[in-house]
């Protein structure tokens, strides 16, 4: 039997995913987010609005996928804590990671290749500057499409996951 708390949270995810999935069909005219960066080594995107929207948006990205977040990295809260007095403001308002794996994606991958498993888990970073507060950034590290035919296919995969994840997110 289900807890009132319990049915509470699964009323809030449930309307999350709907209002997810209501924002994907009008993914094309409702994103307000553009392309901010894209190179072999970082892909980020950037939009205007709250930190802790699209980071729950992430979130609920990724639940939507069916996927578990393993960790929350806090590292402009761990920049703040370890900054010298000297140092002055702060980089960041707000940054976090979200680190997340896929047991799909990643058998396909470490099956084609037992050694990429160096590439799991999948991160995706969110951050507001402190020079740009109301710009949220996203972004993550593309793994490189490396081995043969199989290992190449199913990291280009993992790659696309992450980045249709991100774009879910900033779909609204």
């Amino acid at each position: 039997m289900k807890t009132l708390t319990g049915i509470s949270r699964t009323l809030r995810h449930s309307a999350l995913a709907i209002g997810l999935g209501l924002g994907l069909a009008a993914a094309g005219t409702a994103s307000a987010y553009e392309t901010f960066m894209e190179t072999d080594e970082r892909v980020i995107f950037k939009t205007e609005g709250e930190y802790d929207f699209y980071f729950e948006m992430v979130e609920e990205a990724i639940a939507a996928e069916g996927l578990v977040i393993n960790n929350v990295g806090y590292i402009a809260n761990m920049l703040d804590r370890t900054a010298g007095q000297e140092s002055g403001e702060g980089i960041y308002l707000n940054g976090q990671s979200v680190d997340f794996c896929s047991a799909t994606y990643s058998r396909a991958t470490m099956e084609a290749d037992p050694h990429n498993m160096l590439f799991c888990p999948y991160i995706i970073t969110v951050y507001e500057l402190t020079d740009e507060p109301g710009t949220v950034y996203m972004g993550y590290t593309p793994v490189p499409e490396v081995g043969d035919k199989a290992s190449k296919e199913s990291l280009r995969d993992v790659n696309a996951l992450v980045e249709r994840i991100i774009k879910e997110a900033l779909a609204f």
